[in-house]
């Protein structure tokens, strides 16, 4: 993730704080307690091992005393992996029980884990935005479902619609964008368990005994085999992702265009200091508008480095592997800024009538079509059926 103030800028703090160093840490220590609660479970390892182990975890705490990040950092760039340094301060951490640290694991079953659970929790953020952004659409969509206005095509004026229905077509955007990303998480969000070389060596005489008490421990799904090598899934989820930054993209581009002061149909809400021109004081910006669209120009090319690691060597790929780990945090930082921008544009958006009336002008003394408002009934409906179940355990339905 970027520590400039553009990227700071880029996305939510709440993200910010999942995906920076610390909460990078955080996720791995997290997959090392947990291995080490199914060890004990197994006898792999004694209870009081693992109670070491948990405690010097967990003792890290938010602000990690006696970690430092920065040399972390620094001397996972030296061994080829953050976990071989992390590793070596736990294992300085717990005392007699050293050798129960990470007994069975490699790097890789660390890491990829560790990104699920970074991913599982910031998908839930997310989702809470897209939820609520397509909540609003659908006030927008019941509350101007006769406002007539222009349609426009090509950026030229075209025939009569109403608004309700343009609020209604951002609205099924936003559900699919949520429903897609929900299909590929599911596929994507497990465990990754497979030791040295996709074996399980080193996980004891019942090793898939050991695999399902890891996966337990950490609420995830155990799939069938380790996914090490089969880079797919990920990939998958990080394009649909990229997918739906264009889709706030593209509701973002709709209301910069209808906030142009000659069309003046809709304007993003204001606050103090928002929108300003450091040379033209007369100028009110759609900055809400201009942040999405600014993530949806740089997703792609950050879900085409994951595309393009799928095709990694033999049992640990050699690069490809190593940089899906700078994609991931950038990625999920952009998508947050843009849904959290989009979800307080429509939350607060000012509509306009009057003018949309006005700008009517342009074309064809015509009545809107007489389908508009069953389209807009099935496109209200769609979006209250029940939604499927969300991110984690013990997530409920938006």
């Amino acid at each position: 993730m970027s520590g400039s103030l553009a990227g700071a800028m880029a996305g939510t703090e709440a993200m910010a704080a999942l995906f920076g160093a610390a909460g990078g840490a955080r996720a791995l220590l997290a997959v090392e307690a947990g291995f080490a609660r199914a060890a004990a479970r197994g006898g792999r390892i004694s209870p009081a091992a693992a109670a070491a182990i948990v405690a010097a975890c967990d003792g890290a705490g938010a602000e990690f005393a006696g970690l430092d990040l920065a040399a972390l950092a620094r001397a996972g760039a030296v061994a080829g992996t953050i976990v071989i340094p992390l590793v070596a301060w736990l294992r300085g951490r717990v005392g007699g029980h050293a050798a129960a640290v990470h007994r069975g694991l490699t790097s890789q079953d660390v890491i990829d884990t560790a990104l699920v659970l970074q991913l599982r929790d910031g998908l839930a953020l997310l989702e809470a935005d897209l939820a609520a952004a397509a909540a609003a659409t659908a006030g927008l969509a019941r509350d101007h479902a006769g406002t007539p206005m222009l349609a426009r095509t090509l950026l030229q004026p075209a025939l009569p619609t109403r608004f309700g229905l343009k609020a209604a077509g951002w609205m099924a955007g936003l559900d699919d964008a949520r429903a897609s990303l929900r299909a590929a998480a599911a596929g994507a969000l497990v465990l990754q368990c497979g030791g040295a070389a996709g074996t399980l060596d080193g996980f004891g005489p019942e090793p898939l005994r050991l695999a399902q008490a890891f996966a337990e421990e950490l609420a995830l799904p155990l799939p069938p085999l380790p996914w090490h090598t089969r880079r797919a899934p990920l990939a998958r989820l990080g394009a649909t992702l990229a997918a739906a930054v264009g889709v706030a993209g593209k509701i973002a581009t709709d209301l910069a265009l209808l906030m142009q002061a000659e069309v003046g149909e809709a304007s993003e809400p204001a606050a103090p200091g928002r929108g300003g021109s450091s040379a033209m004081a007369h100028k009110r910006n759609p900055t809400l508008a201009i942040a999405a669209r600014a993530a949806a120009l740089r997703t792609p090319a950050l879900a085409a480095t994951l595309l393009a690691a799928i095709p990694g060597e033999h049992e640990r790929a050699a690069g490809a592997w190593q940089a899906e780990q700078a994609v991931w945090p950038e990625l999920m930082l952009a998508a947050s800024g843009a849904f959290a921008a989009v979800r307080e544009a429509l939350a607060g958006l000012v509509v306009d009538p009057a003018a949309m009336a006005r700008n009517l002008a342009l074309a064809p003394e015509a009545g809107a079509s007489v389908a508009v408002g069953e389209l807009l009934a099935r496109a209200l409906a769609a979006h209250a059926a029940p939604a499927p179940p969300g991110y984690g355990p013990g997530s409920e339905e938006a």
